[in-house]
């Protein structure tokens, strides 16, 4: 007798099972979702774009320029190859090592030595690197050698032609980002720590040319201030009380309106020397302090230090005396930077440049720079805090890739279509460009999902049946 198990399988059906999801949803602007819908405005003008796309030269300073030249017979194919070599040198280079990080540096160059010597070991300091060549080279690859530069007459003349236009260029329009958003101020007194050729006043003076009424510029190289000197008499419009000095005043009790640091930092000795700069920029501060530097890894690490630095030192509770700051621009936010946090590429942004025709510049060209503009208050309440677009945007068949950072202090990728976000939020962001905002915001939406699930119950039933 054999007994059978006989399966029966049943599937029962459970439809409908809902719950609920939160997930942020963009939003354009009301004001701005007005204004294109009544075609008051247009989608490549919209408020978050950040204007002019290409600062244009002065004409004036391309004349003074080349009568510079003419006067002190410079050969232009020689100053144009000694340029470049300056410009490589400027966008190759590192801050100074910190005492605890050459000691680890010195460490690696040890074990470098040691790595195939299998009798003695061999001590960094027993090495003559002057007359040892292989030693020579294993110290220069894993250290760097910082050294100031020298800027002598050549070396100024160099720079005005190698970085003239860049530096006005990028200076140009965080000062119109300033003007545009910031309609009620009207700065009278401007301080540049570092002012080289002058190119922070003249781009300055053309915006806010009516209120400026005095330059304050701290040099320390007198060729430099020699040529800045020239180039001011020469500016259109014309540039009124300037003050040159080639060190740091010592009284604290004069503030300005305008504080600006451009491409200097890099010219100070190390750590300690850049805090107790910015710390005393910070003090000459009355309104907005500007970090300015390459748009390099080593430069946005400079310009990152000095934003962290003044937000916990404005904000810390430790201070007797009510101080505050918030980051203007570009960070909608005040919180860590996220941009190390994700990967190893500096927050930097792009601005477009013509080059001096005179020595062969025909196209137009990219200046890559990093930078923070510092308020010397607290975040206004009406403050959009719209997300800055940090990389360049990817323009596709019916959509539009934005990577942007959010006032979370988070990066975002938004993929923007007509279907999802509409037209006039899908058109802002495809007119949009690498730097500019969006006018947008996050909410928070339930979206109602529904699952069906289906689940098999196995009964077993036995049945005995006799062969």
């Amino acid at each position: 007798m054999v007994k059978l198990i006989v399966l029966r399988v049943r599937c029962i059906k459970f439809t409908s099972l809902r719950y609920f999801s939160a997930k942020p949803k963009v939003v354009l602007s009301d004001t701005v979702f007005t204004s294109v819908s009544n075609n008051e405005i247009k989608y490549r003008h919209h408020p978050g774009v950040v204007i002019p796309r290409t600062p244009v030269f002065p004409q004036w300073a391309i004349k003074e320029i080349q009568s510079i030249l003419k006067e002190r017979q410079i050969v232009l194919k020689k100053i144009k190859e000694n340029t470049k070599k300056l410009i490589h040198h400027l966008n190759k280079r590192h801050p100074p090592l910190e005492q605890h990080e050459l000691l680890a540096k010195f460490q690696k160059v040890e074990e470098r030595l040691n790595i195939n010597n299998h009798d003695k070991k061999i001590s960094i300091e027993d090495i003559d690197f002057c007359k040892d060549r292989k030693s020579r080279m294993i110290l220069k690859q894993n250290i760097y050698n910082w050294q100031p530069i020298h800027f002598d007459k050549l070396t100024s003349l160099m720079y005005l032609v190698g970085r003239g236009v860049q530096n006005y260029a990028v200076l140009h329009k965080i000062f119109n980002e300033i003007k545009f958003r910031d309609t009620d101020f009207r700065p009278q007194t401007l301080f540049d720590f570092g002012s080289g050729v002058g190119t922070v006043m003249w781009a300055a003076s053309e915006i806010w040319s009516k209120t400026l009424k005095e330059y304050f510029c701290v040099e320390v190289s007198e060729f430099m201030i020699e040529l800045s000197e020239r180039l001011a008499e020469a500016a259109e419009p014309k540039i009124k009380e300037v003050f040159h000095r080639q060190y740091f005043p010592i009284s604290t009790n004069r503030t300005y309106d305008i504080v600006v640091s451009a491409y200097t930092l890099f010219e100070l000795p190390g750590m300690e020397s850049r805090i107790n700069t910015i710390l005393n920029l910070w003090a000459k501060t009355n309104n907005y302090l500007i970090i300015v530097e390459e748009g390099t890894n080593a430069g946005f690490k400079l310009v990152n230090e000095a934003r962290d630095f003044i937000l916990k030192y404005a904000n810390s509770k430790r201070r007797q005396e009510t101080q505050f700051a918030h980051v203007f621009s570009p960070c909608p936010h005040d919180l860590k930077c996220p941009r190390f946090a994700t990967d190893n590429t500096p927050c930097n942004l792009s601005v477009l440049y013509h080059p001096l025709q005179f020595l062969g510049g025909r196209q137009h060209k990219s200046e890559l720079y990093s930078y923070v503009v510092l308020k010397k208050s607290k975040r206004p309440e009406n403050d959009e805090q719209w997300p800055r677009i940090v990389r360049a945007i990817l323009k596709r068949s019916n959509h539009t890739i934005c990577r942007m950072c959010t006032n979370s202090g988070e990066l975002k990728e938004e993929i923007f279509t007509k279907y999802k976000h509409g037209k006039h939020m899908y058109r802002c962001a495809r007119e949009s460009e690498w730097g500019d905002r969006l006018p947008l915001h996050y909410e928070q939406q339930q979206e109602n999902l529904e699952e069906t699930e289906t689940v098999t119950k196995t009964a077993t039933e036995n049945k005995n049946k006799e062969i």
